[in-house]
């Protein structure tokens, strides 16, 4: 691969950046604080400068990029935006410099856990905050449509779609298509959401930010407590539908216009056994809650993790459990994903039944597509190494000085991408009590969470180590 090929996307991610930072200086005007607008046109220009140069530097040039090619340039980006993103927080003297990373880092993965609660921040750094993670969801799209699909090639746990075609030699040749597609579809989704919380009667601000914080499935909310008594029934139900549909595999937004029997994909009916089985357990065991439980689990499954009473889950094992397996492929949630888990199961189904039949030859399918062995045990590799990340990440935080149970916990968190699931699996001030010295621990842990782990590791070994 050419530098070509790895700078001038980072330029224009960096310009669009700039974008983002420009209207947050807007919307800081316009929420009456002013005086914050200078602390996010400085991230607008560390972004503009250098990106316009690269693009400058690099126009007319052609050049063709791999999958692992194009994960090198995934991992350049989400090291490097969440540290211009990090600016205005430790400018505006909220936060220090590990703070300020960590919020940052938090935002862009989408993870969406708080060191500080909105009520504490000015509204500009809570915007700031919600349009990062909206982007940084817009960017997790992008990287399952770049370099996922192609990496996935051979396995059906991403939905084949014209939406998600790619070249596997040239992982670039359809990613401007498909990244105006999938950006029109995002922001279709997410428009629709933000109008329901307003006509819910949510204020604008706090519509703006709930849309955000529930499509890219980052949890953010403009006020802390549960979100049926802070927002009332109507707008909890419009942040449900929010989270929902940013679970989904963004192909379907797209083939469900020509397509109905869409709407049958595996991946709907693993998020709906997951939220049902779920649900079921807190009926169990927190009976006298049981008008909130459906919605707590769609949130758990979803890993925005919002809360609808603002209350301890009932079953904190079984929330971690689901929380881990995420949503679909292709979608902006963290964890496993429900598709891989699907996947192994009837594969597991298989080999019972030929146990049963020695003789006898089950093949594994999914989706009409014929699973083949070497894909599945690539599936497992990956189950393997997010479990090892998930054990290795307890250890090193243990070694920190954090309880074993707190560091588990909170590594699950940020491995899942699902930040709110600390503060409510555990009493206590949740990411508030994390010392310094175990937040590098928890950034790494989501950067690899939302580079997929094992995707992270190849995107190292393609930047640093093969010649």
């Amino acid at each position: 691969m050419s530098l070509a090929a790895l700078l001038r996307p980072l330029g224009a991610l960096w310009v669009l950046v700039a974008f983002i930072s420009l209207l947050a200086s807007l919307a800081a005007v316009g929420v009456g604080e002013p005086h914050l607008a200078p602390f996010f046109l400085i991230s607008a220009g560390l972004a503009l400068v250098p990106g316009l140069l690269i693009l400058a530097a690099t126009r007319g040039m052609r050049f063709r990029a791999s999958a692992l090619d194009a994960l090198g340039l995934a991992l350049l980006a989400w090291v490097t935006t969440p540290a211009v993103a990090a600016l205005p927080f430790w400018i505006s003297g909220y936060f220090d410099t590990i703070d300020s990373l960590f919020e940052a880092y938090s935002a862009v993965t989408t993870t969406g856990a708080t060191l500080l609660p909105a009520d504490q921040l000015p509204r500009s750094l809570v915007f700031w905050r919600a349009i990062m993670a909206w982007f940084g969801g817009y960017g997790t799209l992008l990287l399952a449509i770049a370099i996922f699909a192609a990496l996935d090639r051979d396995v059906p746990a991403i939905r084949r779609s014209p939406l998600l075609t790619v070249r596997s030699d040239n992982v670039f040749s359809h990613l401007a298509l498909s990244a105006r597609r999938v950006g029109i579809i995002y922001a279709v989704i997410t428009s629709l959401v933000w109008l329901a919380l307003l006509f819910s009667g949510t204020g604008l601000f706090n519509a703006t930010v709930l849309a955000m914080g529930a499509v890219s499935t980052s949890g953010y909310t403009p006020a802390d407590g549960g979100l049926l008594p802070t927002f009332g029934p109507a707008a909890t139900l419009a942040v449900a539908a929010g989270s929902l549909a940013g679970s989904v595999n963004i192909a379907l937004f797209w083939d469900v216009l020509r397509d109905r029997g869409v709407l049958k994909d595996p991946d709907l009916v693993g998020i709906g056994i997951l939220t049902t089985g779920l649900a079921a357990l807190y009926m169990v065991a927190a009976p006298h809650m049981a008008h909130t439980h459906v919605l707590d689990a769609l949130f758990m499954v979803t890993t925005s993790g919002y809360s609808v009473a603002g209350t301890l889950s009932p079953v904190p094992i079984a929330a971690v459990f689901v929380a881990l397996i995420g949503g679909a492929a292709a979608s902006t949630t963290g964890g496993i994903k429900v598709s891989r888990i699907l996947l192994l199961w009837r594969r597991m189904g298989s080999e019972l039944a030929v146990l049963a039949d020695p003789s006898s030859i089950v093949p594994v399918s999914f989706r009409g597509r014929p699973a083949r062995d070497t894909a599945l045990i690539g599936i497992w590799a990956y189950v393997l190494g997010f479990l090892a990340c998930l054990g290795l990440g307890t250890v090193l935080l243990s070694l920190t000085g954090m309880d074993f149970v707190t560091g588990f916990l909170a590594n699950a968190s940020a491995l899942a991408n699902i930040g709110p699931l600390l503060n409510e699996v555990q009493a206590g001030d949740g990411w508030r009590d994390i010392a310094d010295s175990a937040k590098p621990i928890l950034i790494s842990a989501m950067v690899l969470g939302r580079l997929e782990v094992l995707a992270a590791v190849a995107a190292i070994w393609a930047l640093f180590i093969r010649n």
